[in-house]
C-alpha cells in the first residue's frame, strides 16, 4: 500500500476511498464530478488520512477538489509525511495541506501573499530544495523575499532575483550549496536591488550560482560584495552583455575568492540585433587568467574579444586541467588564430576532450610532414563558419595530428573535409590489414 500510494498526481484517487465520493467519482469521473458535494465529514477525514499518510511526491496541477479537505482544521498537515512538491497552480491558499515537516523538495509556479502567510520554511523545517517560478508574471517581491527568509536548512534555491535581506540571510544557511536566481526573458525583474547599502557576505559551501536574464549590475553588486571560497561553477545568460559591465562581472568574480575552486564558468548572451561599436575589443579572456582550476570554460557574447593565436595561448597555459573550451564569435569576424596556434594550444592541454574556437583553415601555417606531434585526448571541434579551401589538406592535418576527433554533423561546410577524412580512416584501415 506504502508503495501504491507514495507518488499521487490528484485528489481524486484519494478522496475515491471515501465510501460516499466514490460513486460519484467512478465510472464517469468528469472533471467538475465535486461540485456542489459537502466537504469530508469528521469520520471521512479519518478515512482520508489513513491514505494520504503514504503519500510521497505530490503533483498539484488543480484546485477542483480541494474545497471537500476545508473541514480539516487550519494546522493540520493533510499530507504528513510528503517528501517531494510540485505545486503547479497560481493560488496557493490550499497549500497549507502539504506543508509537512517532512517535506525536502518543494517547487511553486507562483509567489503569493499566501506563500509568506504559510510560512513554508518554518512548518517544512526540513526543506532542502526550493523552486519558485513566477511563471511570466512578476513576482511579488517582499513575499518572495520572506519565503526564502524563513528556510534554515537549504542545500538548492532556484527563484527570481532577490533583495539584499534575503541574499544576507542565504549567506547564514551552513547547508546552501546551489543557488539559481532565474528570471524569464520575456518579463521584467520584481524590483532592482539597491546597491547602495549593501554589507559584505560569506557564502562558505556554495558551491554552484547561476544567473539567467537577471539585471546584470545587480549580479555585479552582490558578488563584489561577497565571499565565495567554495565555488565550482558559475553560469550567467542575458539577452545582452556589454563589454564593459562584462569586465567589471568577471573583475567581480576574481576577487571573491573563486580563483582556486572555479572549475567551471558558462558566459552568454542571445540578442542577435545588439553589437558592440566596430572596432572595439575587451579583455575577456584576460580576466579568467587567475582560474587556475578550470575545467570547462564556455564564453559566447557579442562583445569582441579578438582572439588571436597569443591570447589564446596565454590563456590556456593558466589552465592545465582545461577539459572544455568554446570561444564563439556570433558574428562570423574573420578568425585571427591560426593552425599554428591551434596545436600550440593542445600542446598545452593534455586532457583537453573538446575545443571549439575560430580557426583560419584558408592560410595553412603548418607542416604535417615535419611535425609529429598529436593529440589523442581532443575527441570534440568545430572551427565556427571558417570555410576550407583545400579541404584535402585540412583532412590530412585532421588525421595525422587528432586521430580521435569527430567533425559535428550539423555542420554542412565542412562536408568535404568530412569525405576526405573518411576515405584517410579507411585507407589507413586497408593497409593495416594487408599487413596483418
Amino acid at each position: 500500500m506504502d508503495f501504491l500510494w507514495s507518488n499521487m498526481n490528484c485528489l481524486k484517487p484519494l478522496l475515491g476511498c471515501i465510501t460516499r465520493l466514490h460513486p460519484i467519482i467512478y465510472p464517469t469521473s468528469q472533471r467538475s464530478w465535486s461540485r456542489g458535494i459537502e466537504p469530508l465529514s469528521e469520520l471521512e477525514r479519518s478515512q482520508f488520512l489513513r491514505h494520504s499518510v503514504r503519500v510521497r511526491i505530490m503533483t498539484v496541477s488543480s484546485e477542483d477538489d480541494f474545497h471537500l479537505l476545508r473541514s480539516f482544521p487550519y494546522h493540520i498537515c493533510v499530507f504528513s509525511k510528503l517528501l517531494s512538491l510540485s505545486w503547479m497552480v497560481v493560488f496557493t491558499k490550499s497549500l497549507r495541506f502539504f506543508l509537512s515537516p517532512t517535506l525536502r523538495n518543494c517547487y511553486i509556479a507562483i509567489v503569493q501573499p499566501d506563500l509568506a502567510r504559510h510560512s513554508i520554511g518554518t512548518r517544512c523545517a526540513a526543506l532542502e530544495g526550493l523552486d519558485i517560478d513566477t511563471m511570466g508574471t512578476i513576482a511579488q517581491a517582499p513575499h518572495l523575499s520572506e519565503t526564502v527568509r524563513s528556510c534554515k536548512a537549504l542545500v538548492r534555491l532556484q527563484c527570481p532575483p532577490l533583495d539584499f535581506p534575503a541574499w544576507k540571510h542565504l549567506s547564514t544557511v551552513p547547508t546552501l550549496r546551489d543557488v539559481s536566481i532565474f528570471q524569464e526573458s520575456f518579463s521584467s525583474p520584481p524590483f532592482r536591488l539597491d546597491t547602495h547599502n549593501l554589507e559584505s557576505l560569506t557564502f562558505l559551501n556554495v558551491t554552484t550560482l547561476r544567473f539567467s536574464f537577471a539585471p546584470i549590475t545587480d549580479i555585479t553588486a552582490i558578488i563584489q560584495h561577497s565571499e565565495f571560497p567554495s565555488l565550482k561553477e558559475f553560469e550567467l545568460a542575458d539577452h545582452v552583455l556589454p563589454g564593459a559591465e562584462l569586465l567589471l562581472l568577471l573583475r567581480a568574480l576574481s576577487q571573491c575568492k573563486a580563483c582556486n575552486t572555479l572549475e567551471k564558468i558558462s558566459i552568454s548572451d542571445d540578442d542577435p540585433e545588439v553589437q558592440e561599436p566596430p572596432g572595439e575589443s575587451f579583455a575577456v579572456i584576460s580576466e579568467l587568467h587567475c582560474f587556475t582550476q578550470l575545467r570547462t570554460l564556455r564564453i559566447y557574447v557579442r562583445c569582441s574579444i579578438n582572439l588571436d593565436n597569443g591570447l589564446l595561448f596565454e590563456a590556456v597555459s593558466s589552465w592545465p586541467q582545461i577539459r572544455s573550451l568554446t570561444l564563439y564569435d556570433p558574428y562570423r569576424r574573420p578568425p585571427k588564430v591560426t593552425f599554428r596556434g591551434f596545436f600550440a594550444v593542445l600542446s598545452q592541454c593534455p586532457y583537453l576532450q573538446a575545443l571549439h574556437v575560430g580557426i583560419d583553415v584558408v592560410d595553412i601555417d603548418i607542416n604535417i610532414e615535419a611535425e609529429s606531434f598529436q593529440h589523442t585526448s581532443l575527441k570534440g571541434m568545430s572551427f565556427h563558419y571558417s570555410p576550407a579551401v583545400n579541404t584535402e589538406a585540412v583532412a590530412r592535418i585532421i588525421f595525422a595530428m587528432l586521430p580521435n576527433v569527430q567533425l559535428p554533423e550539423y555542420d554542412k561546410t565542412w562536408d568535404d573535409v568530412k569525405t576526405h577524412l573518411e576515405s584517410l580512416k579507411a585507407s589507413s584501415s586497408l593497409k593495416s590489414a594487408d599487413s596483418n
